[in-house]
Order: C-alpha cells, then structure tokens, then sequence
C-alpha cells in the first residue's frame, strides 16, 4: 500500500512539472521570494509566499467574480490575462539551453542510498539560491532537483523496494519534490514579472529617446532658420556698402593715366648713395678666429656665473647616452667563482621541467587496446573459450530465469572456483557440479550449470526478500550480504575490495596485486603468483563478469574472465576468455573497459577528469570483491 502511493505521489509530482509548468520553469527576480518553511515539517502543499501576489490575476473582489479586481469594472480585466510563464518563456528557454542536461541513467548497481542523498545535496543548494535571490541558478537548480527525482530515481530498481528505511527515503523524497514544484510554479509568476517591469522600463526608455530626438531636430530647425536669416543680412549690408562707394567715387574727378603723384624711377635712382666696397679676407686662414674665440669664452664665463647665454650649446656625444651606457666603456673584470659557490649551487635544489602531455582521446585509446588484444588473439597468449549457455536462455521457464543475474552468477562461479565442496553443501545439491574442479580450475561445464540451474533459485530468494521485480538487478552488496550468510562465501576466504577509475592503471593495480598475491595491501607485485586458488568479481557498466586465477606448477597462472553475456565471437554464446600471463590480462581488462563505453561516455571522460566524489556518475568507476582458498 505504501510503495503505491509513494509510485503515485511521485508520477503526480511528474505530470506537475512536465505538463502544469511547462517546457521550462523556473526563476527568481528582484521581487523576494522566501520559502515559508522546511519542507520536512509540512505537508506537501507547502506554498512559498511573494511580497506582492497580484500577478496574473488580480485579487478576488468581495463583491465580484473569481479573478476580479479593484480596477475592474464589473469583473472584467481591460488587459486579456497573460498565461502563466509566457512573459518569461525566452530568458527559461535560454537558461535551460545553456545548463540543462538530459536526466541520467542510474546504476542499480549503486544503492539508492546514495542518489537520494545527492537528491538532498541539490535541495540544499536550491534552497541556498532561493535565499540569495540568485534567480538564474534557482531556476536550474529546482529543475535539476524536479528531474531527477521524477525521472531518474524512478528507474533505479530498488526504488519501490519493501524495505522501511526506502519507504521513508522515498516519501521524503516525494514531499521534497512537492514542495519544489509549488516554488517552482510561483517563481515562474515572479519571473513574468520581472520581464513585464522590464517591458514597461523598455517602452518608457524608448518614449524618453524618441522625445530626445524630436527635441534635437527642432532645436536643428531653428538653428538653420537663424543661420539663413543671417546670411540674408549679411548680404544686404554688403550690396549698401557696395553701392555708397560707387556713390562717393563719382563726387571726385578721375586723374591721368600716370598722374602727378607718379615718381620716375631715374628721380627715385638718382637720390640712392653708392655701395661701399667690399672689405678683403683675413691674411691668417690656419689661425682660430679672434671673434670666436671671444664669443666661446663669453658663453663659458656667462654658464659659470649662473646665466643663459642667447644660444645654447649642442649636446655632447656622451651626453646623448644613459648614465649606466657612460660608465661602460671601461668593463669591470668578472667576479671570480670560488669553490665554496659551486657547492652552494649544488646544494641548492633543482627544479624539474614539467611536460604536460596532452591527453589522449578515449576512442583513440579504445582503437589502440582493441589491436593490441587482437595481436595478443594471434599469437595464442589469449584464447576465447565458447561456453554452452547464457544468462536469459532459459527465460520462459521462471523456473530457470538467470536474466539480469550476474550479480548472483559472478559470486557463484568465484564461491564454486576457490570451495566447491563448500557451495556443494551449502546448497544442499545432491550430486556434485559437473567436473567442478580440475587443473584448470572451475570447469566449463560447471560454470553452465550456474548459469541455468544453481543461480535462478538464489535470484529469486534476494529478489524477494528485497522486493524487486522478477528482472531487476541486484546490487552486488546485498547479494553478498545474502552469500556469506548463508555460508556459501565465507568472511575468512575473503580478501579484499577496491575499486575507482578502471582506465588509470594506478587504480586497477590493486585488483591485480590481491588476484596475484592472495592479500590486501602489499606495496609490490610479485613477478610470481601464489599457488592459492583467487577469484574475483568484478561489477563495471551494469554488468557483474567473474575473474578467476588458475594457478600453475612453474609458479606462474592464467587468469579466466567468465562472461555470462552472449558474446558474438563466441557463436552467441556466454565466454571464458584465458589470459597465460598477466600482462595479457591487464591488456585484456583494458581492452574490456574500453569496448563497454558508448558515445556519450566518451565525451563524458574527454571532457570530465576523474573525482573521486563523483565516482557514482562517472561511466569509469568499477568495483571488485575478492575470495581467496588460502
């Protein structure tokens, strides 16, 4: 009863955000918006309350109809109502289009526990943008909040789960998102707001120009009317002088053509004196001039005494150079450098050069893993081993169902590799597994019987005692949970977890020292494996594949990763692929990272650098568990 009402209060949550407000809601304005109260601690129609609350439709009058206010006469608005969010339909559409990303695909493999406490992570920052009246980041924060709890949570499977500790997360969850969406349908109104202030601001701006500039081209106007009237002036006083002159010149009579004012230039040649003659040359040209000499001296006693002769002096040569240049022309020896310098520049340390490397692109990483596995195929260190099923063959049958089980099927490969007597007993199985155990380990035969017959009954026990629907997946924790209860993996055999970035080979090699080593922690790995027999299982991308070390009388191994997917190298059938040695295994296990992206994981991990906070977004992370016999 519970989990349906919580299913409906989150798909009514849904079809409030998606159809009531829209294709994009909400913002935050100059006008304040303050959440009434937390909401925890009120019941899901929790309102958030405006300073002004008169948008959209006016109050109701006393007297008059629903949405009637004081300024309408009889009930009737003289503006037609705009619809809530059109006013601000633009500047949502732009914000969306430069923050909001598509809603993301959960991991089942990852407990719920989690997302719903990054759900609370993002209520929290709505919460703090409400507070700052940061509208923009409000409005893509709420929507962030309302997606993924409307579109992504619902998808994981264990969200409608039995369990009382998710029921109360998830009703939480489903009040939250209530009181988001009633924000959010208020802040829309105030965002109309804003842009219809906006609008009114733009109109008056636009009224206040256009005023400026008929004001200009009247005062433009009378200027060119002045000017005009001036010239017209200025030529009238210029044609009545023209005309006095004329008047004035016929009162007198005109002269003869030369005059008696004319003077001859004989008369005029006659009264200039004779030129002097010319003074000769100083008989001494080798000697210094007397007069420069005189007026050098004159201009050095004048400087001396503190005046400014009537011409200054040119600039020396040395003059026209910098202190610094003038002191140059006799060079200082070097200092010499003395043992005692030398030890001190040794002491000192020396900083190295940085090179940044630039980063490969992942699909270009992908081409290259993908040729080294293939030359590896050629050379027979790999070898790809066709098994006789997979997991969902039997799918008709629920009987026999192990879709989506490689979260129990992985273990039970690992439990049956490293103990078969022990997952004999435990299942209380009649006969034993078809050659469990050989010199190669776990036997292919054994690992189809799992597949078909030994994982769908322990599939079916966790699904119910979870509540999950008949295909769900499991996460890996609770599946182990169940095993080692029912002893069927022991706490003693266990060696160790790990996990990360499964494309940064820092991380990954604490999977490979446990699968070598049989142990947790050591520093190193050896060069030789232990003669214990390791299992691992490894859960990356929604898939569970089992790692089995195999080891050898020379002190070396193969390490097996059994696939329960159908493989189309392998006719379509699940996989055993055998690495004979390790670095055919690591090359391998990067080889298998890198085919399991799709196209948006690349441009994710090209774009994003690895964060160990955000690890259960990020396409790379990989978790594994590991059992030793020892």
């Amino acid at each position: 009863m519970t989990t349906s009402i919580g299913h409906s209060s989150a798909a009514n949550g849904r079809a409030r955000l998606l159809g009531a407000l829209g294709p994009g809601v909400l913002g935050w304005g100059s006008e304040s918006v303050t959440l009434s109260s937390d909401p925890d601690t009120t019941p899901t129609t929790a309102r958030l309350h405006r300073r002004d609350t008169t948008y959209g439709s006016s109050p109701r009058h006393p007297g008059g109809p629903p949405g009637g206010g004081s300024n309408d006469i009889g009930g009737r608005s003289s503006k037609p109502r705009q619809e809530l969010g059109e006013l601000s339909r633009r500047r949502r559409d732009a914000l969306k289009e430069q923050n909001e990303k598509p809603p993301i695909l959960l991991s089942n493999f990852v407990s719920i526990e989690k997302y719903y406490h990054a759900a609370d992570t993002v209520l929290e920052q709505f919460r703090q943008y409400s507070s700052q009246q940061d509208l923009d980041n409000a409005y893509i924060i709420g929507r962030r909040f309302a997606l993924f709890s409307t579109e992504s949570l619902p998808g994981h499977d264990y969200y409608n789960s039995p369990k009382p500790e998710l029921i109360k997360l998830r009703q939480k969850n489903v009040r939250d998102l209530e009181w988001v969406t009633t924000g959010i349908e208020r802040i829309v109104g105030v965002m109309d707001r804003q842009e219809l202030e906006r609008l009114r601001k733009q109109r008056e701006e636009e009224s206040l120009r256009k005023l400026e500039w008929e004001k200009s081209m009247r005062q433009r106007l009378k200027g060119t009317a002045k000017s005009s009237k001036k010239i017209s002036l200025e030529e009238d006083e210029t044609l009545d002088i023209t005309s006095k002159l004329a008047k004035l010149n016929a009162l007198f009579p005109q002269d003869d053509e030369r005059g008696q004012d004319h003077i001859s230039d004989q008369d005029h040649t006659s009264e200039l004196p004779p030129l002097p003659p010319p003074i000769a040359p100083p008989e001494d040209q080798g000697t210094k001039n007397d007069a420069l000499t005189n007026s050098v001296a004159a201009v050095h006693c004048l400087k001396s005494e503190g005046g400014t002769p009537l011409f200054a002096e040119p600039p020396s040569y040395s003059d026209l150079f910098l202190d610094t240049l003038r002191t140059s022309s006799t060079p200082s020896a070097p200092p010499e450098v003395t043992q005692a310098d030398l030890d001190e520049l040794q002491r000192l340390p020396s900083i190295p050069s940085v090179k940044t490397e630039p980063k490969v692109p992942i699909r270009a990483l992908r081409r290259e893993y993908i040729q080294q596995t293939e030359s590896l195929i050629q050379s027979n260190q790999i070898e790809l081993i066709r098994l006789g099923t997979f997991q969902g063959r039997l799918s008709s049958n629920p009987k026999f169902d192990s879709t989506n089980g490689c979260a129990v099927i992985s273990p039970l490969v690992v439990a049956t590799h490293i103990a078969p007597v022990q997952v004999q007993k435990r299942l209380q199985l009649k006969q034993t597994f078809n050659s469990s155990s050989s010199k190669y380990g776990i036997s292919n035969s054994a690992i189809n019987e799992i597949i078909d017959k030994r994982a769908p009954p322990v599939l079916q026990t966790v699904r119910h005692r979870l509540g999950l629907m008949r295909h769900a997946l499991i996460i890996p924790s609770d599946v182990h949970d169940y095993l080692v209860d029912e002893r069927i993996l022991t706490q003693e055999s266990f060696v160790g977890a790990c996990g990360g970035n499964i494309m940064d080979p820092s991380h990954t090699q604490e999977l490979v020292r446990m699968l070598v080593d049989s142990q947790q922690g050591s520093s190193k790995t050896s060069k030789t494996c232990s003669a214990c027999k390791v299992g691992a299982a490894l859960f990356f991308r929604e898939h569970v594949v089992s790692i089995v070390k195999v080891p050898l009388a020379n002190g070396h191994a193969y390490f097996d990763i059994i696939d329960s997917l159908p493989n189309p190298r392998t006719g379509g059938m699940a996989s055993r692929t055998r690495c004979k040695d390790l670095s055919s295994f690591e090359a391998m296990l990067k080889c298998y990272a890198a085919t399991r992206f799709s196209d948006a994981h690349f441009n994710f991990i090209d774009s994003n650098a690895w964060n160990d906070g955000m690890c259960d977004f990020d396409p790379r992370v990989f978790q594994a568990f590991v059992w030793s016999s020892s």
